[in-house]
């Protein structure tokens, strides 16, 4: 085709037998991209429109939403996640994107207030609001990406109302309950679910848990596969190295829990409801390490470093447990009661006989 046809911003492209422009963005930069036109007329109308659109854009400063589908968006979100969480995150997160693909329009521009909220209460009817709040948070962060990638001009997930969450769980065990489940347990469960317990570490990271990653001489772990996508050394606990010591090695590349089912969380929750603890699974075993070493009086940041939380207030959680946290409760009372006494009481044991 002879250069002056091209000079004009269109052009016919026989590879791929289809109409092309080409034209100046509004950040200055040379963009070319195939049309849905069938005649030179009609790619000179798109381009036109196309040079409108990007003149407004550098004149206002806001560029126009681009033409991704939601499905691409959410795979490069995909692409951008997975150098940054753990694999077992990463897998859950996939889980997430594909029902957001079938539930979201197909154009991402698409997406509006109105369409989030739908999807809101579409979900809500089918699974629990903690399972709508997850797929929410990935939408809104892969949406606000979106904006940062100029590829939406807004966040419509920003602002959305969830359904109310029912109240954080924090069930713990007690030392007889924690004994009758392992008494229940086949003996397959029975040391991941006794490791859990004495070291606090998540599901995943137990069943990713390698023999190169244990550290005998000066007991400590090495958590790879975290939550957070980060390493995490923890010390080793005299219970933790006895359970560690039943179990067969199985080279520095073996797992160190080999053999357990991945379905431990379902049969740890049978377990559970088979002793009477209906309310229980296989993550209270973490809340149970956490509870019983703030109730021996480990402070609140060191528990938090010991199970990886990042940031101080997902450890508050666990502050009423504290005897001086409930110490201090009660001492606020006698600053009270204290106008009220007639005589001073002898609180001594001599007294209280």
């Amino acid at each position: 085709m002879p250069k002056a046809r091209e000079r004009d911003g269109v052009y016919f492209r026989k590879d791929r037998s289809a109409w092309a422009i080409s034209y100046i963005d509004a950040s200055g930069e040379r963009k070319r991209r195939i049309v849905a036109a069938h005649t030179r007329q009609q790619a000179m109308n798109v381009l036109s429109a196309v040079r409108t659109q990007e003149e407004r854009a550098r004149t206002l400063g806001v560029r126009p939403a681009s033409e991704v589908t939601t499905e691409v968006l959410l795979h490069r979100y995909m692409r951008h996640q997975k150098p940054r969480i753990g694999a077992s995150t990463f897998a859950r997160v996939g889980g997430i994107v594909a029902t957001l693909v079938r539930h979201l329009p197909q154009q991402a521009k698409a997406i509006t207030k109105r369409t989030v909220s739908e999807f809101i209460e579409t979900r809500s009817e089918v699974v629990q609001a903690g399972t709508v709040a997850k797929e929410m948070s990935v939408l809104k962060h892969c949406l606000r990406l979106a904006v940062e990638w100029e590829l939406l001009q807004t966040n419509p997930a920003a602002g959305a109302r969830l359904p109310k969450l029912p109240a954080g769980r924090t069930k713990y065990l007690t030392p007889g309950e924690l004994k009758a489940a392992l008494g229940a347990a086949p003996e397959w469960m029975r040391a991941p679910m006794a490791f859990a317990a004495c070291t606090g570490v998540r599901r995943g990271e137990l069943l990713s848990l390698r023999w190169m990653d244990v550290d005998v001489p000066n007991r400590r772990l090495y958590l790879r596969e975290t939550k957070n996508g980060t390493l995490r050394v923890l010390p080793l606990s005299v219970s933790a190295l006895t359970i560690l010591r039943c179990l067969p090695f199985g080279g520095a590349e073996g797992n160190v829990f080999a053999g357990v089912d991945p379905r431990l969380s379902v049969y740890t929750t049978r377990v559970f409801k088979r002793i009477g603890i209906p309310d229980a699974s296989f993550h209270t075993l973490r809340h149970t390490a956490a509870s019983w070493m703030v109730q021996q009086g480990v402070d609140l940041y060191g528990v938090g470093q010991i199970l990886g939380h990042k940031t101080p207030r997902m450890t508050q959680r666990y502050a009423h447990l504290s005897p001086d946290y409930m110490a201090g409760a009660l001492g606020k009372l006698d600053r009270i009661m204290g106008d009220m006494m007639a005589t001073p009481v002898d609180t001594t044991p001599a007294a209280l006989g």
